[in-house]
């Protein structure tokens, strides 16, 4: 396993300014620009690297509602779940019965925690991701950071840029296409989102970028 903690920090201090005014916390969304770009374990390693110095709290959303990869790497099975609506309405829709389906959050570790969709068999059958300005207002008021980790290439979870302080594209530097990433922020920017900066994974040493 390669250590990027060092990468990190340095990424959670470049990122800082994006924080807002009022003591009001931020949320960030990781998205990869290409499929396998390995957005997860940027996303995942920056949280870490964030809750380290976190007073409130950070929480990790992982979008991957039907693999919740992020709670199964991060966090001991049969652990305490927390209720992860805020008391507001969620972003995501589900159908055709959302009452049988929660989003919860589970500790992984020293301030950090990670969310976890689960449904009943046979609930969902149609789940979409949408605007809900007033649940982000919320997480920002209750923690210090919300990562959105977004891997993958579909445009399904575009409806929630606009909601975000900012985007981070992980474009992977062996797949490396200026097309690519120039099309993903076109379509960042035109869902109202701002994007805040690009990580190159797996970059050689004479190939560095964040």
């Amino acid at each position: 396993m390669i250590d990027l903690s060092l990468e990190m920090r340095a990424l959670v201090d470049q990122l800082e300014p994006i924080a807002r005014p009022g003591g009001k916390g931020r949320v960030l969304m990781f998205l990869g620009a290409s499929k396998a770009a390995g957005t997860s374990t940027i996303a995942r390693e920056f949280s870490r690297a964030a809750a380290a110095r976190s007073r409130r709290g950070v929480w990790l959303f992982d979008m991957d509602f039907a693999r919740n990869g992020q709670s199964k790497a991060l966090c001991p099975a049969g652990g305490r779940v927390f209720d992860a609506s805020f008391g507001r309405p969620p972003f995501w829709r589900a159908a055709p019965d959302a009452s049988r389906a929660r989003l919860v959050a589970r500790p992984a570790g020293h301030h950090l925690y990670v969310t976890e969709f689960q449904r009943a068999r046979g609930a969902i059958e149609r789940l979409e991701f949408g605007r809900s300005p007033d649940y982000w207002k919320a997480v920002r008021g209750g923690i210090d950071l919300a990562i959105i980790d977004a891997p993958g290439a579909s445009r399904a979870i575009l409806p929630l840029v606009s909601d975000t302080d900012g985007v981070i594209l992980v474009a992977d530097d062996q797949q490396w296409s200026e097309r690519a990433i120039a099309a993903r922020r076109e379509a960042i920017e035109q869902r109202g989102g701002v994007v805040a900066g690009i990580v190159c994974n797996r970059a050689r040493p004479a190939r560095q970028a964040a």
